[in-house]
C-alpha cells in the first residue's frame, strides 16, 4: 500500500507541477506559491507518516533541510512525551472519528534544541474514501511558552514571598518570624543587618514615650 501510494502521489505532484509552470498566475501555480512561501510550516504528510512535500517555513522550525525532511517521518522528530497522543488523533483521523485535529508538542532540531510548536491537521482522502495524505500547518511558539514557563516562575516566586510575609503585632512591635517573634529591633539588627541608635530604635521610642 505504501508504495503504491507514494508513486501515484509524486505522479500526481509532477503532472501539478508541470501544469503549474505552464502559467504561474493559474489557481494551481498560485496554490504552489502559497504553499512554499507560507509564513508558517506546511507540509503533506503520508497515513505513516512520511514527510511528501514540506515549506521553507518547516524547514526553519526544524532546522533540516528540505531533503533531510523528506527522508524521515514526522515520528522520528517528534518529542517521545507527546507521540502518544498525536498518535492517537492520527488513528482517530484515518478511523473517520474526527475530521481535524490541533495540539500542542515539541519537535527535537536538527541541532538537538527542542522548539515548541501549534499542529492543525486535515485528512485528504480519494473519491473512495480512501486516505490519501495529511495536511498539516505548524507554527512556532517557542516565544509563547517560553513567555508562560517565566510567568509560572515568577507566579511560583511570589507565592512563596506572600508565604513568607511577616506578621506584625502592632500593640506589642513584635514581628513572628521563622517561627516565634521578635521585637522590631532584632528584626532591624540581625535580620536587615541595620545599626540601630537610639534615635531608630523602636524600643528606645517606646521607652520615651512610656515617659
Amino acid at each position: 500500500m505504501t508504495d503504491t501510494f507514494g508513486s501515484t502521489f509524486y505522479v500526481l505532484l509532477f503532472t501539478y507541477q508541470a501544469m503549474s509552470a505552464d502559467d504561474p498566475l493559474s489557481p494551481d501555480a498560485l496554490f504552489q506559491s502559497a504553499f512554499e512561501f507560507a509564513a508558517i510550516g506546511m507540509a503533506l504528510v503520508s497515513p505513516e507518516g512520511k514527510w511528501l512535500r514540506v515549506n521553507r517555513s518547516i524547514c526553519k522550525i526544524t532546522g533540516y533541510s528540505e531533503a533531510e525532511l523528506l527522508e524521515r517521518t514526522f515520528q522520528d522528530i517528534t518529542h517521545p512525551d507527546d507521540l502518544e497522543q498525536d498518535l492517537e488523533y492520527v488513528r482517530r483521523m484515518l478511523a473517520g472519528e474526527i475530521d481535524t485535529y490541533q495540539m500542542e508538542k515539541r519537535y527535537f532540531r536538527k541541532d538537538g534544541t527542542i522548539v515548541w510548536i501549534l499542529l492543525s491537521v486535515s485528512l485528504v482522502r480519494t473519491k473512495s474514501r480512501e486516505p490519501l495524505f495529511f495536511i498539516s500547518q505548524i507554527q512556532d511558539i517557542m516565544r509563547q511558552k517560553t513567555s508562560e514557563q517565566k510567568l509560572a516562575k515568577a507566579t511560583v516566586e511570589i507565592k512563596r514571598l506572600q508565604e513568607r510575609l511577616l506578621k506584625i503585632c502592632t500593640w506589642t512591635k513584635r514581628i513572628h518570624i521563622d517561627g516565634k517573634w521578635i521585637s522590631v529591633d532584632e528584626f532591624l539588627t540581625d535580620h536587615l543587618h541595620l545599626k540601630l541608635t537610639p534615635a531608630t530604635s523602636v524600643q528606645a521610642g517606646r521607652r520615651l514615650d512610656d515617659k
